[in-house]
């Protein structure tokens, strides 16, 4: 690139503001600043000077891949079974479970082989979240430690005594939630969704430390799960702050070898509007600012589902599922290591972010 360019000489920020002006005949280019949150203000026109003179590195190096996740509410296990297993034929690779009370795990996953997916868990409304681990880690039997997947849960339950459960049991599920979809309040609020997911996060290291649990086996467990909202480049941000900020606070904790943020995001049916056809291509770009923000597991909602009532048809889940197809297999999103990086705007969007998230710890 330096040969390519080598000819053309530089141009310093203040050089680029002064013809910003001209262009805009007087009016003040800090009028199309973006208040992101008090204090926080993102401009409209980054420069490599804002970040002084070099870019970040990308989050990561590797390639950008996700598991495509499709969810069920569990109160048929016969039902969700069927379900699950077309899910799976129409290219699924990982599948969520809402459930209010154990269930039958024989019934719940006849013919689906829990080797080459992830499996995730939503306890709604256990008394006793652990049990439902347990009765699942004992269906799995001794394949327990080739299943990956995530346990979403809250109550009173021992975290110390799930976390212990996990490891010696289902040592590749994450059972530590940090539950930034309860924190999600639309898009003008993202900024204190961050800094109380970091609040959360924070409390894990703090809390079980105190207990005698090793922060290196704290970080291998804790997950997050996110609301994708509708503003493109204010969700790609997040997800890339909140992925900072999780390497920066295991350092803190003294994790000799930082986990990545394993993130689980889906969209918030508050956000669905009542046209099936607005629905879906909003969650093209919804989708995109997850994959490119770097997500772990994204589940699309159908563009039919627009209320907890709501029974999606077979066809609206097929074409949530092919949105990604379309993003992964065509346009190739998980090819790119870090899709954002250098972007001068998302980069200090990103920033302003992670700032406030700082704050916390």
């Amino acid at each position: 690139m330096q040969e390519l360019f080598e000819e053309f000489s530089s141009i310093s920020k203040a050089d680029w503001v002064e013809k910003i002006k001209k262009d805009l005949k007087g009016k003040p280019p800090a009028d199309f600043d973006w208040q992101v949150a008090d204090g926080q203000v993102v401009t409209a026109f980054p420069h490599l000077d804002d970040m002084g003179g070099a870019l970040p590195h990308p989050i990561s190096q590797g390639r950008n891949d996700w598991q495509i996740c499709e969810g069920f509410q569990v109160e048929n296990e016969g039902k969700a079974n069927k379900m699950a297993l077309k899910a799976l034929e129409g290219g699924t690779d990982a599948l969520r479970f809402v459930c209010s009370k154990i269930p039958d795990f024989a019934a719940l996953f006849e013919d689906v082989d829990l080797g080459i997916i992830s499996v995730h868990f939503k306890a709604k409304k256990l008394e006793a979240p652990l049990d439902l681990l347990r009765n699942f880690a004992e269906f799995a039997g001794e394949n327990g430690g080739k299943i990956s997947g995530s346990f979403c849960w809250q109550g009173t339950s021992s975290a110390v005594e799930l976390l212990h459960f996990a490891k010696e049991n289902l040592p590749n599920f994450k059972v530590l939630p940090v539950h930034g979809s309860a924190f999600y309040e639309g898009d003008e609020k993202t900024a204190d969704e961050l800094r109380k997911m970091a609040t959360a996060a924070s409390e894990w290291f703090a809390n079980l430390t105190n207990e005698g649990v090793d922060a290196e086996r704290i970080a291998k467990h804790v997950f997050f799960t996110c609301f994708i909202g509708k503003n493109y480049f204010l969700q790609i941000a997040k997800l890339r702050a909140l992925r900072k900020f999780w390497f920066e606070l295991q350092r803190k904790w003294g994790v000799g070898n930082p986990q990545p943020a394993f993130i689980f995001a889906q969209f918030p049916l508050s956000e669905q509007s009542s046209d099936a056809n607005t629905n879906l291509i909003q969650a093209t770009t919804q989708a995109m600012s997850a994959v490119i923000g770097g997500v772990d597991v994204l589940t699309v909602l159908p563009s039919d589902k627009t209320s907890d009532e709501a029974k999606p048809t077979d066809f609206s889940r097929r074409m949530a599922r092919n949105l990604q197809h379309i993003l992964k297999l065509e346009s190739h999103f998980d090819w790119v290591a870090d899709p954002a990086a250098g972007s001068y705007f998302t980069e200090e969007l990103t920033t302003q972010l992670l700032v406030g998230m700082r704050e916390r710890f």
